[in-house]
């Protein structure tokens, strides 16, 4: 869904930063912002260097360079797509969203259910957890999870609960709680009696583990048995209700999505166990399937955060076609997929346990890439004879056309055809795709890999785009490339309304020679001009528009009134960068004039020149 700006400042103005970020790390009030430890999982720290400012909605990291506004929190941290994350913040404050037709009654009672179906969840959430909290210390539910190791801080942090042994301990608490049993029975967590009235629980006697949506809300459950049980599975997840998709739905990413997105790499195993025990020894960026295949929606979920995968599944045949089924899935996810298979039989459970934790993630470091274990696979017992040769051709084709990457699609073909004994050109010919252009079923253009430069490397000629969306949910303004100068001066006037008041007098903007700087500083000016009471709030909005938000946030968080501020100092970098600016964009003004002087000699031209020189040095007397 796309909301109207007007839509989500509202949002962003019903919520406040300070209250979302304050439940990961501990904030104190530091001059006129606040500082804590940063709460994001790949910077260690021991002195504080995460400063929020409650006035401009903005936090930023002095140790990692991690910045940004609610949003770009949501989605660092927790993994939440935009709109989700809008979503969430509309609940928090209890606004109502825009509903996509006002005339569809339909919807509106669709998303009204929706709503009901969360709430019975909730309960059913805290029913088992309490549940679990109440057996005794020898009850068979907790000797299991202490015979799994798991502590009490990872029971809390995936909601781990017991589901009583009883046919109608859940239907006996919802029905106190006057939850209609048809909504329960909608949610899944009920059956109707065949023989009598009443209900009956789904879920008995189970180690209950609750499934989240990215918002971090109870939309299913998956249930393990204690002790084998005869016709019964050893795994019993929710049936699909209009709050939960199998296919559109990972176990545990709400959780583990930050630190996934901070290692740049996820890894999928197959079971809650799985994930909960990896999660317990120390490897955090995992995500689980839930018994099911992987789905072109995982996929899209997991590029969100990362494109680089590891799938991490059973050494047993069934892991092995689990990992074949994943591969063509992967590749058009446009992802990096890597494998591993454990020895013996082993689950990532009892590999851990048996060899460690340090032993495993050796093990994924050297994970090969996925297809290149699948094809090894399919060459087992591979004698070259010209029907193998044409059987696995005919087998590697969807591969091939699943990949929009045409550069790892077309090393993967040399690859293969090394290991086939064939000629590159015959495999080609045989999987249908001439020369390097694309396959020939797909004719879709190539989606590559993009690599961002370092920030103290860009390259000055790089163009930022043309034109900057009006929604944050659009294109994004590119930074890359401009000078230490522009950095500082955009720093130095998004920081308070005195230095912004200095450079809209100064009257500076044509002088910037960066497009990504003009058109932030544009955009900031056109806010300021309608309404100077949004200055405070200026960098919160800019933060959207910004491919890299680090940039807004270059200069000594100490403002007006903090300890250590100096105002003088601060004025005195300011007109530095004033003059800075200017002085490059005349030597440029100046380099450029020179060659067109040099091409087509002309006397304007030469006074031009003339004129920037005198320019030049009248600046720097001053």
């Amino acid at each position: 869904m796309r909301f109207s700006q007007d839509f989500i400042e509202k949002v962003q103005e019903a919520n406040n930063l300070v209250d979302i970020i304050s439940q990961y790390t501990q904030l104190k009030p530091s001059g006129s912002g606040l500082m804590g430890r940063c709460p994001f999982p790949d910077h260690a720290e021991k002195t504080a260097s995460f400063s929020v400012s409650e006035t401009k909605q903005v936090y930023h990291c002095f140790g990692c360079h991690k910045s940004g506004n609610l949003f770009s929190f949501l989605r660092d941290y927790q993994g939440m797509s935009f709109p989700e994350a809008v979503e969430y913040l509309a609940g928090r404050a209890s606004i109502p969203m825009p509903a996509p037709d006002k005339e569809d009654a339909q919807r509106d009672q669709a998303s009204d259910k929706k709503k009901l179906l969360l709430k019975v969840n909730k309960l059913a959430a805290d029913y088992f957890s309490e549940q679990l909290k109440r057996v005794p210390h020898d009850h068979p539910v907790k000797k299991y999870i202490a015979s799994r190791g798991l502590s009490q801080e990872v029971i809390e942090a995936f909601g781990v609960g017991y589901a009583v042994p009883e046919w109608d301990g859940l239907e006996r608490y919802l029905l106190s709680k006057n939850v209609p049993m048809a909504l329960a029975e909608e949610a899944r967590l009920v059956k109707a009696r065949t023989n009598k009235s009443g209900h009956f629980d789904i879920f008995r006697d189970r180690l209950m583990f609750p499934i989240l949506s990215a918002m971090g809300e109870p939309i299913a459950f998956g249930g393990r048995y204690l002790e084998k049980k005869e016709n019964e599975p050893k795994y019993l997840n929710s049936p699909e209700t209009p709050v939960f998709v199998k296919g559109k739905v990972l176990y545990g990413l709400s959780q583990t999505a930050r630190y996934i997105r901070s290692d740049d790499l996820a890894l999928i195993v197959e079971g809650y166990m799985d994930l909960v025990s990896l999660y317990q020894a120390g490897i955090r960026n995992v995500v689980a399937t839930m018994g099911t295949a992987l789905t072109p929606d995982h996929g899209k979920m997991l590029k969100r955060m990362t494109k680089n995968v590891v799938a991490l599944f059973d050494g047993d045949n069934a892991g092995m076609e689990a990992a074949e089924r994943s591969l063509p899935i992967l590749l058009a996810a446009d992802l990096y997929p890597k494998g591993l298979t454990l020895p013996n039989g082993m689950d990532p459970d009892d590999y851990v346990k048996k060899y460690g934790s340090e032993a495993l993630k050796i093990e994924l470091d050297r994970a090969p890439d996925l297809f290149v274990m699948i094809l090894a696979r399919w060459m087992d017992g591979y004698r070259g004879d010209a029907s193998e040769k044409v059987k696995l051709a005919d087998k590697l084709k969807p591969l091939f056309e699943s990949i929009p990457d045409l550069r790892l699609r077309d090393l993967y073909l040399a690859e293969a055809a090394q290991k086939m004994n064939v000629g590159l050109p015959w495999l080609r010919q045989a999987v249908g795709i001439q020369g390097s252009g694309p396959v020939n079923s797909q004719n879709r253009p190539a989606m590559t890999r993009t690599v961002q430069p370092n920030p103290n490397m860009g390259s000055a000629n790089q163009k930022p785009p043309q034109e900057v969306s009006s929604s944050v949910e659009g294109g994004k303004i590119s930074l890359q490339g401009a000078s230490k100068a522009e950095l500082m001066l955009l720093g130095l006037v998004l920081k308070s309304r005195a230095n912004f008041d200095q450079f809209v007098n100064e009257n500076l903007l044509e002088s910037v020679a960066h497009e990504g700087v003009k058109k932030i500083l544009e955009k900031a000016a056109d806010v300021y001009r309608q309404d100077l009471s949004k200055f405070d709030k200026l960098t919160s909005l800019l933060v959207s528009y910004v491919d890299q938000p680090e940039y807004l946030f270059q200069v000594s968080p100490a403002n007006e009134g903090d300890p250590g501020y100096d105002e003088e100092a601060e004025m005195k970098l300011l007109r530095d960068c004033f003059k800075r600016v200017k002085e490059n964009f005349l030597r440029e003004q100046a380099k450029r004039l020179a060659r067109d002087l040099k091409n087509e000699p002309s006397s304007d031209k030469l006074e031009q020149i003339m004129n920037i020189q005198r320019n030049r040095i009248s600046l720097n007397k001053g």
